[in-house]
């Protein structure tokens, strides 16, 4: 017998449901941006300069200072002022005046995200963007971490403190002798390409890395949405949804006209690909009333929908500071950026685990991880994935934590000049010696008997504990 729509049920079977015609309006295909390829353009000549600059200094032996904005942490640490921070500042006040561009069509890495959603792509992966109302502010917490908080300590924590950490004064320096001196080494560039590129892109989203992990996103954002440039639109729009399907910073850019008659999420990068493909040529770049006086939307805007429940959010936003600050020391080394775009990627699956516990259906884009209560050779590789990940962090937070104990009990042990560099051993004070002992950091300097001090050691990190832990076993 007929089921609904004039279909045998072996027909169904056989060929799919079939599904009712949308309007023609909806079937005009989505014509290609011409924004993208000159974008692309762009960012190739931009590598192309950073090439040549490093090649000049090969060369000459000397060359301008890394034009790169991590280098202007050097002004909160020590007041230097250096191509770096003058290439940060220039970029904040040109995003305060024209919106977010410099992400759209200077940053490395947008190129490589969008290079490995390219990618993806090609393999018909097409990965959903991740939704956090809590996790966006991490950015914004990395930015003050990285560039204010080395100031504030200097100048309001350390006089009471470490009275000796006075603040330097400001200095210039715009030239340099050992390029890559603030730079990892060539060792972490694949790993870094992984993880901030393909990684970030496949369990966040297209932008996920900017979302998520992007410290100088997070001072972008706020000025965005102070900028007087933006998306806007004429009256010949009829709500296509082109300029939301092309749109690789997961703006909902046509639900925004809408309501607000300009695009006001803080996450447009104006790579102007929804200016090239909408089509009626509705939408436009230029300058009126910032978003953040963007008033009352013309109707009721639509509900933001979220990944996460409340107190879901506000557990993993934990466990998000958690995993950070045990990647992040001073024994492991890893580039922030790195430890950010980890952190972000480990938080991620460690939801999709709990969920794989909680929950009788899970996939992963394409992969099932789990059916009908049961767990799928997928579920069972992305669960030994994310449990030897959140080991390997575990035990880099321990590390540090020992590490970190050994340095407060260093910080108490004084010894003056003229017992390190005296001829004969000397007996120590008792509260030197405790603290001596319970360096856990000492286990590898018992040689001398207790309480004794080798004559003329050199100390080094931590090295004031190793000179007065020569213990015995």
């Amino acid at each position: 017998m007929p089921e609904s729509g004039g279909h045998s049920r072996a027909e169904i079977s056989r060929k799919g449901v079939a599904l009712p015609v949308l309007g023609s309006q909806v079937s005009v295909p989505i014509r290609r941006s011409k924004n993208a390829p000159r974008r692309a353009l762009v960012l190739g000549v931009i590598q192309l300069l950073i090439i040549a600059h490093v090649i000049q200094w090969w060369i000459t032996g000397s060359t301008v200072s890394p034009i790169e904005p991590s280098e202007a942490m050097e002004f909160g640490r020590r007041g230097v002022i250096n191509p770096g921070f003058i290439f940060f500042i220039a970029a904040l006040l040109g995003t305060l005046f024209f919106g977010r561009w410099l992400c759209g069509w200077g940053c490395h890495m947008v190129m490589l995200q969008d290079l490995c959603g390219w990618i993806m792509k090609k393999f018909h992966i097409r990965p959903r963007p991740f939704r956090s109302r809590l996790l966006v502010f991490v950015p914004l917490i990395l930015g003050l971490y990285m560039f204010v908080w080395p100031a504030f300590y200097r100048l309001a924590i350390a006089p009471w403190t470490q009275p000796e950490l006075t603040w330097p004064g400001f200095s210039v320096a715009l030239t340099t002798g050992d390029f890559w001196q603030t730079f990892p080494g060539v060792g972490l560039a694949i790993p870094f390409l992984l993880i901030c590129g393909f990684a970030t892109v496949y369990f966040l989203g297209s932008k996920g890395f900017c979302t998520y992990a992007c410290p100088y996103g997070g001072f972008f954002r706020p000025l965005d949405e102070l900028s007087p440039a933006s998306i806007r639109v004429t009256d010949a729009c009829d709500q296509s949804g082109h300029c939301t399907a092309v749109c690789s910073s997961n703006v909902r850019v046509h639900e925004e006209v809408r309501e607000y008659s300009m695009v006001v999420d803080t996450n447009c990068m104006k790579c102007l690909d929804c200016v090239s493909v909408c089509p009626n040529d509705a939408l436009y770049y230029g300058f009126g009333k910032p978003a953040i006086l963007k008033g009352a939307a013309k109707h009721a805007p639509p509900r933001r929908k979220y990944d996460l429940s409340l107190s879901e959010e506000i557990a993993f936003a934990c466990v998000f500071a958690l995993i950070f600050f045990a990647l992040r020391g001073d024994v492991m080394r890893f580039p922030l950026l790195m430890v950010a775009g980890l952190t972000a990627v480990l938080t991620f699956m460690l939801l999709l685990l709990w969920r794989m516990i909680g929950r009788d259906n899970v996939n992963l884009h394409r992969f099932l991880l789990k059916q009908k209560g049961r767990l799928r050779p997928a579920g069972l590789a992305f669960a030994f994935l994310t449990g030897s990940l959140t080991l390997l962090s575990v035990h880099s937070g321990a590390v540090n934590l020992i590490f970190l104990n050994a340095v407060r009990h260093d910080t108490k042990v004084k010894i003056p000049l003229e017992v390190v560099f005296a001829s004969a051993p000397s007996i120590l004070s008792e509260d030197v010696d405790e603290n001596a002992i319970r360096n856990p950091v000492v286990s590898a300097c018992r040689l001398l008997p207790r309480g004794r001090v080798q004559p003329a050691y050199k100390p080094g990190n931590l090295g004031a504990s190793c000179l007065a832990g020569k213990l015995s076993g």
